[in-house]
């Protein structure tokens, strides 16, 4: 490259008389002159660069192993702990994958193609009620209803479930760090260890108290809400341990007169991941430079027209199709009638959870907050497995899960009892899933449960390929799956109205009703 501009320096020059008085010329030479060197540098790095490209593909081809998009960007989201062997979560400046996608003009038309669907749903509705009832009913009587009683969540329940997070915990910390660097107690640390899980329990308990006074979608946000402050204060607690104890054991071989760090963190760090997209605590984060309002306003749309999306699927799908189901008639062809009904209804709405919720909801905070890390999923779309897709789909829980949970279970039962250490992680998982979902509909039907810890854990030792075969065989599982859960949901629903007790103890709650209606 040097012999190349060297050639361009020498013909610039040759046959040239330079000319004091012409500045403008002379400018305007230098100018042409970088213009040429610019050029002839791309043109050596972009050649050179597509050498490098071709080796890579040559030796990647060679390779036995086959490496994914996904496969990349986890290895772009961790880095391994020194002498320790445990990955660590690493926050870079990014954006969510969605983001990246929808620059892309293809990929954009699907986003319109879903809501050409909306408005089409919402014309059929508005024709379907004209034409059978005469009249166009825009009521919006389901949506009233699944909202009812919002004030009194908001009052009763968000904000002391927020106070109590805000100010408790940070408060009891800074005292246990406060006196443990003061005095090396058991005791001290056994008082800490009952406050923490006297909270915990207490926030378990408390937020369920007369739950059932406001209505499903409600309750949806008072238990979405109370899991996420058990997983913060709990991300929190267990970061900061170990920096308090680690000042401890450093102020004691350092004495000197100088003010002496307790190692617990600012409350302003502490405030701000309360509120931040992530669940696991950092003392700092990449920040962007400024908030896009615009764009903020826009995702929280995207979020209003998935809630008419999902409530026009309820209205148009389900509900006048279960609310005709006799419990104690069903049979099972009519079960299996039934689920396959609920299939494509049940793919749209885990479509429009994941849309609304994992995107839209924690981009739009994540730029109030100028959060800089926006990799809340991975390509889950592409999973040849369910291991690939566990660790995708939501990458929030799933980094919280393995850094909070899987390495320390990992820790205490051995490196081979790996496999244990898997289940239990997906064990826990389907409680908190399984907590949701009973308190929401107001019973224990643990169909999620058998198919997360059972299927899907069955699942992830099957082997497998990265090819379409696999593909298919994920997505044909998860929307079965759906379409299964959102059918004996609604039946047992149904089946809670229309069949009598049959146990008057707390068997009741457990028991699913249907099943009791259809046997007895």
């Amino acid at each position: 490259m040097n012999e190349s501009l060297d050639s361009i320096e020498k013909t610039s020059y040759e046959g040239r008389e330079i000319k004091s008085d012409d500045f403008k010329s002379e400018l305007n030479y230098l100018k042409d002159r970088i213009t040429k060197f610019k050029h002839q540098i791309i043109e050596d790095i972009s050649s050179k660069s597509d050498q490098l490209k071709d080796e890579i593909q040559i030796i990647l081809n060679k390779s036995e192993f086959q490496f994914t998009g996904t496969d990349i960007s986890l290895a772009q989201s961790v880095r391994m702990k020194h002498g320790s062997g445990v990955k660590e979560k690493v926050f870079v400046h990014r954006e969510s994958l969605l983001t990246e996608l929808f620059k892309i003009s293809h990929i954009k038309t699907f986003r319109h193609i879903f809501i050409s669907i909306l408005i089409i749903i919402c014309a059929q509705i508005l024709i379907y009620d004209y034409t059978t009832f005469g009249k166009i009913n825009l009521d919006f009587d389901l949506f009233w209803w699944s909202f009812q009683g919002f004030q009194t969540t908001m009052i009763i329940y968000w904000l002391p479930m927020q106070l109590s997070a805000l100010f408790l915990v940070y408060f009891f910390f800074k005292l246990w760090a406060l006196k443990r660097h003061k005095t090396n107690s058991i005791l001290i640390d056994g008082i800490f260890l009952i406050l923490c899980i006297v909270y915990f329990l207490l926030m378990i308990v408390v937020p369920l108290y007369n739950i059932y006074s406001v209505s499903v979608a409600c309750r949806i946000i008072i238990l979405l809400e109370q899991v996420r402050i058990l997983m913060k204060s709990y991300a929190f607690v267990r970061s900061n341990i170990t920096s308090v104890l680690n000042h401890v054991v450093y102020n004691k071989k350092n004495d000197s007169d100088r003010p002496k760090s307790t190692g617990c963190p600012e409350f302003s760090k502490y405030l701000y991941f309360m509120f931040a997209p992530t669940l696991v605590y950092k003392s700092e984060y990449p920040r962007t430079k400024k908030v896009n309002w615009k764009l903020v306003f826009s995702y929280f749309a995207e979020i209003g027209g998935v809630i008419i999306y999902t409530y026009c699927l309820f209205d148009r799908f389900c509900v006048p199709i279960f609310s005709k189901v006799v419990v104690k008639e069903l049979d099972l062809k009519s079960y299996l009638h039934l689920i396959s009904i609920s299939i494509l209804p049940g793919a749209l709405i885990q479509m429009m959870i994941f849309f609304s919720f994992l995107h839209s909801w924690h981009n739009a905070w994540a730029e109030m907050l100028r959060f800089g890390d926006r990799q809340f999923y991975l390509d889950w779309w592409n999973s040849c497995s369910f291991n690939t897709y566990y660790r995708t789909w939501n990458t929030l829980v799933q980094d919280w899960l393995y850094n909070y949970i899987y390495i320390d279970v990992n820790k205490l039962l051995g490196k081979k009892n790996r496999a244990l250490s898997q289940f239990l992680v997906i064990f826990i998982s389907s409680i908190f899933h399984e907590h949701i979902l009973s308190f929401i509909f107001g019973f224990f039907y643990p169909i999620m449960f058998f198919l997360f810890s059972g299927f899907g854990f069955i699942c992830l030792f099957i082997p497998r390929g990265n090819n379409a075969a696999w593909n298919v065989f994920v997505w044909v599982s998860l929307f079965t799956g759906i379409g299964i859960q959102v059918c004996l949901f609604s039946i047992e629903w149904n089946a809670r109205k229309q069949c009598p007790r049959y146990f008057d103890s707390v068997l009741d709650y457990f028991v699913p009703r249907s099943i009791m209606c259809s046997l007895f």
